[in-house]
């Protein structure tokens, strides 16, 4: 309920204890008062209630003025490692792809230098926290595994093409034009398209390319646009702002 360093421990048996005048392992009959006298039937149906109250075994629990709700009294040890409040100290160079004996060293600059070097390096393009071909790298890295292994699916490689049926959608593809560029043909219905496109405009533009290859009078199960590495499109915020050029 509340993380790995406050966990309830429900192992152990939580029930209101007794006096050690009341409890069994301890108690002295002639300490104990009598609740009944010698011969009073009630004293064995009370007896049974007592044990039957025992053997419920209910945790004990007190109502958290924070929570608004009952919470166990009792909660067991954490016997792991201690538990993080804050991340660990790192130096201020640490995010750079850089190495170290490549940065730009502020301090031997002085504060006019270094302030003119630093406004030139934050309207740079490429600069020392991302070197140019560092972004292209790590991508290309990413997308070996396609080539690789030779999955088309989720890449951009282009497949085998079925000229007479590429022939029957020449319409579809003119109407399409530079906005999607045929990739393959799979098992002669399912078409995979490069998409150069909004990626806001993806899922429906894969519906209308589905119904332009279908008036071309050729069976079509699927359309699969793909994108590569887009994910969103540039200077867009989901929904209808623009922050830039299209």
């Amino acid at each position: 309920m509340f993380g790995p360093s406050n966990p309830i421990d429900t192992r152990t048996i939580l029930n209101p204890p007794d006096s050690y005048v009341i409890d069994e392992k301890t108690r002295d009959e002639r300490l104990v008062p009598k609740d009944f006298v010698d011969g009073d039937p009630e004293s064995d149906v009370n007896a049974e209630i007592t044990t039957f109250r025992k053997s419920l075994q209910e945790i004990d629990t007190y109502e958290d003025p924070f929570l608004k709700q009952e919470v166990p009294r009792h909660t067991a040890k954490w016997h792991g490692y201690p538990e993080q409040l804050s991340y660990p100290k790192q130096p201020y160079t640490n995010n750079r792809f850089t190495k170290d004996e490549d940065r730009t060293d502020f301090d031997a600059l002085g504060a006019a230098r270094a302030r003119k070097v630093a406004v030139q390096l934050a309207r740079a393009k490429n600069n020392e926290w991302l070197p140019a071909g560092t972004s292209a790298e790590y991508h290309a890295s990413k997308a070996a595994i396609y080539k690789e292994k030779g999955v088309l699916t989720g890449s951009t490689l282009p497949g085998q093409i079925d000229e007479n049926i590429a022939r029957k959608i020449q319409p579809a593809l003119d109407v399409l034009g530079d906005v999607a560029e045929l990739l393959s043909i799979e098992v002669d219905t399912v078409f995979r398209f490069h998409y150069h496109g909004l990626i806001k405009n993806k899922r429906g533009m894969e519906a209308w390319a589905g119904v332009l290859i279908r008036n071309c009078d050729v069976d079509c199960t699927g359309v699969v646009f793909e994108t590569g590495l887009r994910k969103r499109d540039p200077y867009y915020d989901g929904g209808d702002h623009w922050y830039g050029p299209y």
